[in-house]
């Protein structure tokens, strides 16, 4: 039987997709802060490491909830260079030639693909075919009934952020596509589906599906939106193989064939045709992201070379990875800190409350080290293989799926620490929803609506707390500053004496204040009531001075307070404003409105709270807006 790709197509008045799903994270190249630019994976590497690994661990743990005594999840990532018959044989399974000539009578950037790949020679026996197959183990598969949108299979590979998945998960069905489609040059992918039978879907234990994801185009006279389906419907009603014939079409492109009745064959295999992906850098990539998971034996990932090899993610043996992997250790209780370690479960938010007392008394585990005679100080001891690098304090974020979410930036300046934080379980629902879809941050602010505001604001203190608890730390393992009598400075002290005394040629007079706005500040800092954090709390007060003529003027005002870090004013600080009538905040802390002669602008505010620590510099600003004053003018 001779399978063909069937393509999508445009029509009025019906809902489309386009296929270059690829451009999803085409924008958002993976971090790698400080030391870890080193040496960094690709991001076709690292997104297939993150995004495919992370949708089967979540099928592998909702697969333990309905039967705990299932064998572990394992995944293996098997590349291979295929010629001669096997060639032959897959190219036929998958239709290749039907791409092929497609691709020919389109513009190829058009539809996302690059100037060349596999389609160029695919009827060439001896040229080999890079393939990737993804083979994971014990987990629950694409289940439902296809017909209904409970299909796994559907929501996988033929939408986009469909629905949530189940609490604790990695986070949207759908965003996971783009990790596969990266890794295949021609953005084509076969996906084959082992489960247990369901009510709701009674008879059918296997589906297979391939999908070719390129841009809108037009092909002998129709438009399509870019979605190709291998399947056994046509297109406009895409029906994947079921059963026995699932079975035949795995068969004939290489796959193994999976029995719903072996808990281990429960699962599904990818296979990721042109693979741009080497094996070395997605080994790597593995062992950046998922480190906790591997840490903790919760799976097996291993990486089959073209030869045969097993290249298994061993995270202990990076250097840089191991005093990260320390401080994991640390937090989980296992060792003691040592004298230049530290280990805290710092405070939850003082809001939300539940039955008068905070929801979240702690936000987690968190254990920071350093290197004070090496990586510490590692401005001063940067070998050639450092060049260009900006050495930085750095915390890797994890909850409950124990991916790395982020190496946090917590510090730029020595000396640096490295640290590893937990996040308390209570609150792993609450940060999944602040995160983006590649789920690589916490975010802070609910912008654009994209964001829980509540959600938003706990992430908001869980960030400001770890980033308190890095300055802290790095406080103490600063050097004490000498006593101002050991200090020796006889260049600037002569300078000193020659401006104290009026001597010396060039020295300046003061110059005299001729500003139209003055201003006056009345703050200080009190005690929280969140124990342990304090808060700025003031008023600024504006008004005209002798040096504007008039008696009313428009002005723009500011007010803002910012942490010092690193000897450097650093982030903002919120500060809760109450302006006086007649104010419009243009932009957070900034405002405009008009000031009278007899009747001063009072600004009163309060900051959100913080470590007594930490030190911030309050920053005002008052400015005759000409602009409006000189449109009065002209009315």
């Amino acid at each position: 039987m001779s399978y063909r790709w069937e393509w999508e197509r445009t029509e009025s008045g019906r809902p489309g997709m386009s296929g270059d799903l690829a451009k999803i994270f085409r924008h958002e190249e993976p971090k790698n802060p400080g030391i870890l630019a080193l040496d960094a994976p690709p991001a076709a590497a690292t997104l297939l490491a993150r995004e495919v690994i992370q949708n089967s661990w979540d099928a592998a743990r909702e697969l333990r909830t309905l039967d705990p005594h299932v064998p572990q999840f394992h995944i293996r990532f098997r590349f291979r260079e295929l010629i001669g018959e096997e060639k032959r044989s897959l190219v036929d399974a998958v239709a290749l030639e039907g791409l092929a000539h497609r691709v020919d009578a389109i513009d190829r950037d058009q539809v996302g693909l690059g100037s060349s790949d596999c389609l160029d020679d695919i009827t060439e026996d001896e040229e080999p075919l890079k393939v990737l197959t993804i083979t994971e183990s014990s987990t629950s598969g694409m289940y439902g009934p296809w017909n209904q949108n409970r299909s796994h299979m559907f929501l996988a590979l033929l939408s986009i952020g469909f629905t949530e998945k189940a609490s604790g998960a990695g986070g949207s069905y759908g965003y996971g596509k783009a990790g596969l489609i990266n890794g295949s040059r021609i953005r084509s992918v076969v996906a084959y589906s082992c489960f247990r039978e369901r009510d709701d879907d009674p008879g059918v234990t296997r589906r297979l599906l391939g999908v070719t994801y390129w841009g809108p185009h037009d092909f002998e006279g129709t438009n399509h939106p870019g979605i190709g389906t291998l399947s056994d419907g046509a297109a406009g009603a895409i029906l994947p193989f079921e059963n026995d014939e699932a079975d035949e079409v795995a068969r004939r492109m290489g796959v193994d064939l999976r029995d719903p009745n072996d808990p281990e064959d429960l699962g599904t295999t990818f296979l990721v045709i042109d693979t741009s992906v080497d094996p070395g850098d997605l080994v790597r990539a593995i062992e950046r992201s998922w480190w906790p998971a591997i840490q903790e034996g919760d799976f097996v990932a291993e990486v089959m070379d073209v030869d045969g090899s097993t290249l298994s993610p061993r995270p202990m043996r990076d250097p840089v990875l191991r005093t990260f992997i320390d401080c994991w250790e640390l937090a989980m209780g296992r060792s003691d800190p040592g004298k230049d370690e530290w280990c805290a479960q710092p405070s939850g938010p003082e809001t939300p409350r539940v039955d008068g007392k905070p929801k979240y008394p702690t936000i987690g585990t968190m254990a920071l080290a350093a290197d004070l005679s090496g990586w510490s100080y590692a401005d001063q001891a940067a070998g050639p293989e450092d060049d260009g690098i900006s050495h930085k304090s750095l915390v890797a974020l994890t909850r409950g799926t124990r991916m790395v979410i982020e190496y946090l930036e917590a510090g730029q300046s020595p000396p640096y620490v490295r640290g590893a934080f937990i996040a308390e379980p209570s609150l792993d629902d609450t940060l999944r929803l602040t995160e983006p879809k590649a789920h690589d941050a916490w975010r802070t602010k609910a912008e654009d609506g994209e964001v829980n505001p509540e959600a938003a604001a706990i992430s908001d203190h869980v960030i400001r707390r770890i980033k308190q608890s890095v300055h802290n730390h790095r406080n103490r393992l600063k050097p004490p500053v000498p006593p101002p009598e050991e200090l020796n400075l006889p260049f600037f002290n002569e300078i000193m004496r020659r401006v104290m005394s009026g001597m010396g040629q060039g020295t300046r007079q003061p110059v005299p204040d001729t500003r139209p706005i003055s201003i006056h500040l009345d703050h200080q800092p009190r005690e929280s009531s969140l124990e342990g954090l304090i808060e700025l709390a003031g008023s600024a007060t504006y008004g005209l001075t002798a040096h504007f003529d008039g008696d009313r003027a428009p002005v723009t005002l500011t007010i803002a307070y910012r942490f010092i870090e690193d000897d450097r004013v650093g982030e903002h600080a919120e500060l809760r404003i109450n302006a006086p009538s007649g104010f419009t905040e243009a932009t957070p802390g900034v405002f405009t409105g008009f000031i009278d002669r007899d009747d001063a602008a009072r600004f009163d505010f309060v900051s959100v709270p913080y470590d007594p620590t930490w030190s911030g510099r309050l920053i005002v600003n008052g400015e005759i807006d000409r602009a409006v004053s000189e449109e009065a003018d002209r009315g």
